[in-house]
């Protein structure tokens, strides 16, 4: 640091012809009062701080875009386990089916849904699916 000298002000006068610090101060005080536009502050960009708010909006952006995407894969996760769920009945309910495939009552029912077979003997009726409708809907009003 500087040290200060003593006697500034008497040096000061002594250089400047002879008036007083005073008077320069009134001088300057005169010249500032008479300007009509304000000086204009410098606009110093600071570039560290730019380049730490580019940082920190990257780094919300690459949290925002993780966020999402665990959102997405718990909102994937709970639908395969549904489907998991209603593959899960099905399999047991084709195991039950699976288990009475062997059986004869089974195989004679299933022969007179889906193959239309008759012992014989029997006489088979066959109604239109139009007939059918009618017929229970007038049986159940």
């Amino acid at each position: 640091m500087k040290k200060r000298r003593k006697g500034r002000v008497r040096e000061f006068e002594r250089e400047r012809d002879g008036k007083s610090l005073e008077e320069y101060r009134r001088e300057r005080h005169q010249n500032v009062s008479a300007q009509t536009t304000p000086r204009k502050k410098k606009v110093r960009i600071n570039r560290g701080r730019i380049v730490l708010t580019v940082i920190v909006l990257v780094l919300i952006a690459v949290v925002g875009v993780s966020i999402k995407n665990v959102f997405d894969l718990r909102a994937e996760q709970q639908e395969l386990a549904a489907a998991q769920k209603k593959l899960n009945s099905q399999k047991a309910a084709l195991e039950e089916e699976l288990k009475n495939v062997n059986d004869l009552e089974y195989i004679e029912e299933q022969a007179r849904i889906q193959l239309r077979l008759i012992k014989p003997g029997e006489i088979l009726y066959i109604l239109d699916d139009e007939d059918e409708e009618q017929q229970y809907g007038e049986e159940n009003n």
